[in-house]
C-alpha cells in the first residue's frame, strides 16, 4: 500500500473532486465523529452500483466516481483527485486481457501513489465468485458477463446492487485470493477486489467500529 501523506487541516473540496459523503444515519453513541475515506474511481455502472451499496457507518466514508475516462485516465483521475480528506484512494479497472495495459496501470498507480484493484477479464468476475468458484480462462470480458447472466438471470450493468451479491462477500474474498499468483501478476481469471474489500474492513476497525461485515 502506497505510503500515506501526513495528515494537514482538511480543505474544502474544489470544483471537480468528489468529496466525503454524507451518512445521514444515525451513529452509534460514543463513535467519533470523524470516520476514515476511501475515494472509489470505477470504470462504470456495475462497480459503481456494487459499491454504492458498501456504504455503511461500520466502515470508512467511500466516496464513489464513475468518471468518463479511458483505463489510463482513470488511474490519472484518481491520481489527482488524492488529497488530505481521503485517508486513502484506490482505482477499480478491468484488464480487458491486455498485458500491456496491465503494466501501464501498474506503473503509472504507483508513480501516483494509486491503490489498484484489477479484475481479469472484467468486473463481473469478482460478481461471479459470489455465487461460485471458476478457474477456467475466459476469451473476453464479454464471455465472463455471459457467464454472469447464467448464475444470475435477472442480473444487469445498469441495476447492479451490492445488496444482491453480499450474503456471498466472504465466499468471493477466499475464492479470490487463491486465484493469485505469487509474482502478484493478475492471472485470467482473477480480482484483487478483495485487497480493497478488506482495506474498508481494516478501516472500519481503525475507525473504532467493527469494520464491514453482512448486514444481520
Amino acid at each position: 500500500m502506497p505510503p500515506k501523506s501526513p495528515k494537514r487541516a482538511r480543505r474544502t473540496t474544489q470544483p471537480g473532486k468528489v468529496g466525503r459523503q454524507t451518512n445521514l444515519e444515525r451513529r452509534p453513541s460514543g463513535s467519533r465523529e470523524e470516520r476514515l475515506s476511501f475515494l472509489l474511481v470505477c470504470e462504470g455502472k456495475t462497480e459503481k452500483g456494487y459499491f454504492t451499496g458498501m456504504r455503511t457507518w461500520r466502515g470508512p466514508q467511500l466516496a464513489v466516481d464513475a468518471p468518463q475516462r479511458d483505463h489510463r485516465g482513470l488511474v490519472r483521475e484518481a491520481g489527482a483527485r488524492r488529497s488530505d480528506e481521503y485517508d486513502e484512494v484506490w482505482c477499480v479497472l478491468d484488464t480487458e486481457l491486455d498485458d500491456q495495459l496491465v503494466q501501464d496501470l501498474i506503473q503509472e498507480s504507483r508513480r501516483l501513489e494509486v491503490n489498484l484493484a484489477l479484475t481479469s477479464p472484467s468486473f463481473e468476475f469478482w460478481l461471479i465468485l459470489h455465487t461460485r468458484g471458476y478457474s477456467r480462462p475466459f476469451q473476453s470480458a464479454r464471455e465472463a458477463e455471459r457467464e454472469l447472466k447464467a448464475i444470475r438471470p435477472g442480473w444487469s450493468k445498469a441495476t447492479t446492487k451490492f445488496e444482491d451479491f453480499e450474503d456471498g462477500l466472504d465466499d468471493a474474498c477466499d475464492r479470490a485470493r487463491k486465484l493469485h499468483n505469487g509474482d502478484g501478476s493478475p492471472p485470467n481469471p482473477s480480482s484483487a477486489v478483495w485487497r480493497l474489500v478488506e482495506a474498508i474492513r481494516r478501516g472500519g476497525e481503525q475507525d473504532g467500529g467493527h469494520g464491514y461485515s453482512p448486514r444481520e
